[in-house]
This record gives C-alpha cells, structure tokens and sequence, in this order.
C-alpha cells in the first residue's frame, strides 16, 4: 500500500473533518503526518498522530519514531501555538512514557491558557510515577470560567484515578451505634423485623420494605438472612447535585473511622429512581466529592455512595469491606433463580408453617436456593429438589457442595414425580411465564401439580408456592375444592410483583 504524500495529508488536515478523513487509511498517512508534526510543527498533524496512537501498532509505530529523537515532541509542549500544546499534552498520554513526566509537569507550571490544562492533567495521570501523582495530587483547580472550572476538575479526578494506586482497607467496625437500614422484599418486612429482634435487636423503624436498627456492630448483621442490602443513611435533601454532595460530605470520616489504613478511599457513585444521565450524574458527583479522603475508582471501589432519587434525594452509604458470607452455596445460578435472601423472606413469611423435622420437596428446584434456604430456617429431616432441566439439577448439585447442605437433587418431569413417602411440606419458586415457560405452559403445569400435592404432602401438609401467575393459580385452586388457599401476601422482585401462596388439604386447613 502506497504511502500518502506529504502535500496530500497537509491538504486533508485542512479541510474540515480532516483528521476523521486521513483515519479511515491511518497507516499510509501516518508517515507524512509524522513529518508535518516534527519538521513543520503542524498542529492538525500532531491531532491525527493521537488519533492514530489508539491503535497499538500505530502507537508502536510513533513510539519507535520518539525514540530517535524526542525533541519534537517536547518542543511542541512548549510551542506558541494553544492547540499544539494540547494535541502534544495528548499525545504524550496516548502514548503513556514516564520518560515525559519532567518535561508535563514544566508545560502545566507554564501554562496560562485554560483549555489545555486538562489534557496535560490527564497526560501526568497517564505517563504516572511518584512526581507526577505528587504534582496531581497538590493540584487545585482556579475558579473562573464554569465550563473550563468543570472540564479540569473532571480531568484531574481521573488523572488522580488512574496514577495513583488506592490501598485496600480492612474493615475495624464502629465505636459507637450507627443507623443501618437493611432493605427488604417489599411487603415481607416485618418478617426480618421478626428475625432481627430474635438476634436481641429491636428495629427503630420498619417500612414496606425496610428495617432499621442502630448498632456498632455491622457484621452481626449478616447474621440475618433475609435482608437484600444493607445501607448507612447520611441524609435526606434536594436533588441538586451540589445539595447531595453537601448531605454525603460525612461519608469520607465516616469510612476513615472504621476502616485501618490511610485514605484515600476508593468508592463508585450509584444513581437510581428519577435520573435522566446517570453517567453524567456519576461525573458530576465525583468531582464535588472527591478529595483527601475519597477517590472515585468504579471498577474497583470499597464502597458506594448510593443517591436515590423521587423528587427529594435520599443519600447512602454502602459497605463492600464488610464480607457478606451468607450464601456460600450460591455458586452457579440460572436466569430464573430467586434471590437467596428474597427466599430467606418468603420462608420466613410461611415459618408457622414449617416445622422442625419436616420431609421437605421442592418439584421445580432450579439451582436449588429454596432448599437451601429452607435447611437454614429450622432443621428438616430430609430436603429433595426435583427439576425436568439436568443442567437445572447438575447446578444445585455442585451449589449444595459449595453450601455443604444435605438437600438431594433428582432429574425429573415433576408431573411425573411419585412420593415413595409423603412429604410434609411443597415449597416452590413456580415459573413466572417470562424467562422461563409461558403462560400456556403454566396453565397445564400449574394444574398438574395442583393435582399432585395429595400424592405429594402428608394430610397435614403445607405448600408453599411463589408466583408471578397469581391469576391462573387461584382459578385453578377455586376449581380445586379439595385444596385450601389458607393465606396469601404479594411481594417484589426486580420489577416484578409475585405472590406467596400458603395451601393446605381442605379437610386440615
């Protein structure tokens, strides 16, 4: 392939869209380009060299040229020309040389105009070493124009993020009571309200779909089982950005006091409820919040600052250096796998139930989490899970490995299952009807088993079924009079609004 003349890259550098022109062929303009950049001091051309050093070997090939000679390069961080200046701060972070950090740092103390500032910041954060995160981190950005103000904030935040490697803290636990709010499956509240006071908690406050309680000590709190999350509130306030970064100002000394190791912390921004750009949300809240004690690293991050917002904001702090080691059977899952803590909940819901000592069957057992949750409510005398899916099976069988659990697993049409001895209890996580099966399927399904839990539970028997298809299962119950639908509550999950249904024989209801 024939390489581009010098005249023909200069004539395209110079129309408008240049650059994205010469960067459909990169590798045959490339050359002239070089020359252009080191022997004319071409602005546009130092550009399209950026563009190329996207690609490794067009970087390689730039790097090899610097090399010979660096002077170039290192003239144009000081040319007289603004927008050369920046297309060479660019470079020199395209191609990431600490050998450049001297000569950076010389063209950021002398630099006077306002945009160039940033791609010089974020070449430092590029090139790294010891000087160049020092000179990041003593940088303040200078008031003056909003949209310059932001711009370099925004660059240093991420020059600091990428050339400064933020320790890993251990977790020590608080001095004294903080407020924790522990979500839970909305309507199934007073369920873990219930467990908690059982751990010798008494809850402060119990929502639909939370508790919450204040204690120092945060990992006895994973002794419950059925709470999804569990959050530290910093407050409540306007949805303005500079009006929640104020409300979450606490949380930098609230990490460093309970955590050993120097800040700063590594955290994410995590925006949900009424927010049009979350990404730009996230931007926006890391250059307010970050500093000394808090560095924003959302690929790896010890905590979250958690912003929910419905008109006002409600702001959070979520703990990742807290291990939550309660579902160690969770191994492998499949699409349509209920959450282990959402089952923790609706067992829970149906505990008067569920005796000590009971046979239990699961017909749709899935990864088997049901089962498992089930072995942690009260001991049972035998737990079996029954799935028409080997895969289905072959996963709850390496799960109750993992969890040690005594649960057995068959492969199996559970409309074919026979009982060689009745169960006393039939607990299920049913088809939904969107990821798994339809609504045609369940409606034979469903009957099927229906039909199946005399043969299945002992007179005394309890079914517990979990279910979007809370519609269809009543019909079928209310053509059923020999089963008694005893109670029923709904809940949610990702969305979606499933029912808990409690069954019985008629004749022991």
């Amino acid at each position: 392939m024939n390489a581009m003349s010098k005249d023909k890259v200069r004539s395209l550098l110079a129309q408008p869209n240049g650059t994205e022109k010469l960067s459909a062929k990169p590798e045959i303009a490339l050359p002239a380009a070089w020359e252009l950049f080191s022997q004319e001091g071409n602005a546009a051309a130092c550009g399209f060299l950026c563009a190329c050093a996207k690609q490794k070997k067009l970087r390689d090939n730039i790097a090899l040229r610097l090399q010979e000679d660096r002077a170039p390069l290192l003239q144009a961080l000081q040319s007289p020309v603004s927008k050369m200046r920046k297309n060479a701060a660019r470079l020199c972070g395209a191609l990431a040389d600490p050998a450049d950090a001297d000569a950076l740092l010389e063209a950021l103390a002398k630099e006077d105009t306002r945009f160039v500032i940033p791609s010089i910041l974020l070449a430092l954060g590029a090139v790294g070493g010891a000087e160049a995160e020092a000179a990041l981190l003593a940088y303040t950005v200078e008031e003056g124009d909003p949209k310059h103000v932001a711009a370099e904030k925004e660059a240093l935040r991420m020059a600091r993020s990428r050339c400064t490697t933020t320790q890993k803290h251990t977790f020590t636990g608080f001095t004294k009571p903080v407020t924790v709010e522990l979500r839970a499956p909305k309507w199934l509240s007073e369920s873990l309200a219930y467990e908690l006071k059982e751990m010798g908690l008494s809850p402060v406050k119990t929502t639909t779909a939370s508790v919450t309680v204040r204690t120092a000590d945060i990992p006895s709190l994973y002794q419950a089982r059925s709470f999804t999350e569990l959050l530290l509130p910093l407050g409540k306030c306007d949805a303005k950005t500079q009006d929640i970064a104020q409300t979450a100002a606490p949380m930098g000394a609230m990490l460093q006091a309970c955590h050993a190791g120097e800040p700063p912390f590594a955290y994410r921004v995590e925006a949900r409820g009424e927010v049009p750009d979350r990404a730009r949300f996230a931007k926006d809240m890391a250059i307010l919040m970050d500093g000394p004690l808090l560095r924003n690293a959302p690929s790896d991050y010890e905590a979250e600052l958690r912003v929910e917002i419905a008109k006002s904001a409600r702001v959070y702090l979520k703990l990742f250096s807290v291990a939550d080691a309660r579902f160690p059977y969770r191994k492998e899952t499949l699409p349509a796998s209920i959450h282990p803590a959402v089952a923790a909940a609706v067992l829970r819901y149906a505990r008067s139930y569920l005796k000590e000592g009971d046979r239990v069957l699961d017909p749709c057992c899935g990864s088997g989490t049901l089962l498992f949750e089930r072995e942690k409510l009260n001991a049972c005398e035998s737990l079996t899970g029954v799935d028409i899916a080997q895969k289905a099976v072959e996963i709850a069988r390496g799960n109750a490995a993992a969890g040690k659990s005594r649960a057995k697993f068959v492969h199996n049409d559970c409309c074919r299952f026979i009982a060689g001895r009745q169960y006393d209890e039939v607990i299920a996580n049913l088809p939904f009807g969107n990821r798994v099966s339809n609504h045609s399927e369940n409606e034979a399904l469903y009957a099927a088993m229906l039909d199946k839990l005399p043969d299945w539970m002992t007179p005394e028997g309890t079914a517990v079924l979990y279910t979007m298809e809370f519609t269809l299962l009543k019909k079928l119950l209310r053509a059923r009079p020999h089963l008694t639908l005893v109670t029923e509550t709904k809940t949610d999950a990702g969305g979606l609004m499933p029912g808990i249904f409690i069954i019985k024989l008629t004749n022991n209801a």
